[in-house]
């Protein structure tokens, strides 16, 4: 498969020029894009209220009907996440598109404590099938909790899409280490906006890439707006096992907890 993520300048609450972005972006044969954390309206927002105004519902809102169309004309699949609402709850969810429509969604489970004034927690992970590839996504700070991708991997998990807004080099080298243990492939997609917070101007650091289940880096977008791509093997992560360690899953399972 040919997987990457797409690194975009988001533009605060403007989701058809973020969506056009994405469209644009997508100009060369792909078949799995992970785009940044709430990539079609920015991050961050003062009230409620003001979420409330721009959430949508999934899958009938704007911006998965159009990553609908955008999947579909590129022939491709799109993760990322957006503000979720239904009734009266508001998530961080990840939208699955593909070229024959919409696929399904990952509400986050590990919140922020800013978020937690906002959002609700999802209650359970999915792996998705891609063109026979069973993919997880995780959701920014989750990738900070061995948990999120060690229960994708149990799953079968050989792709992990990271949907995320960093400015921290930590969280990037988290998700090697992510990588490493769970012998899957990761797609971290970050952002290179800025945004006013409070009085402060926070600029995410970019850095987007493609790790390779031994912890390398197999490309990196830089501070550059632009998708960037590799083939990977996807059929080397269906069996779980390190250098020492010729069955990871039996050797999890020893933990009844993760069973």
């Amino acid at each position: 498969m040919i997987i990457g993520p797409l690194q975009m300048n988001v533009i605060k609450n403007d989701k058809v020029g973020n969506l056009n972005t994405v469209e644009k972006l997508i100009n060369n044969s792909v078949d799995l894009v992970v785009l940044p954390e709430l990539f079609s309206t920015g991050y961050y927002f003062d009230t409620k209220n003001q979420l409330v105004e721009i959430a949508e519902e999934i899958p009938d809102g704007y911006t998965t009907k159009r990553l609908c169309e955008i999947a579909k004309t590129a022939n491709c699949h799109l993760v990322g996440a957006i503000i979720e609402k239904e009734n009266d709850q508001l998530y961080i969810a990840a939208i699955i598109a593909g070229p024959s429509g919409y696929i399904g969604k990952q509400r986050k489970r590990h919140l922020t404590n800013h978020e937690l004034n906002f959002f609700s927690c999802g209650k359970t992970s999915h792996v998705f099938d891609i063109k026979g590839c069973k993919v997880g996504v995780v959701i920014c700070l989750e990738g900070w909790f061995p948990e999120s991708t060690r229960e994708l991997m149990l799953k079968g998990a050989q792709i992990i899409c990271h949907s995320m807004l960093t400015c921290q080099e930590r969280t990037l080298d988290i998700m090697r280490i992510r990588a490493i243990e769970n012998k899957a492939y990761v797609i971290v997609a970050n952002s290179i906006s800025t945004e006013q917070h409070h009085n402060e101007l926070i600029t995410f650091r970019g850095d987007s890439r493609v790790i390779h289940y031994n912890g390398n880096v197999l490309v990196n977008a830089g501070q550059e707006e632009k998708l960037i791509t590799v083939e990977v093997d996807e059929n080397s992560t269906i069996h779980k096992d390190l250098e020492d360690c010729k069955d990871l899953v039996s050797e999890v399972k020893k933990h009844k907890y993760l069973e």
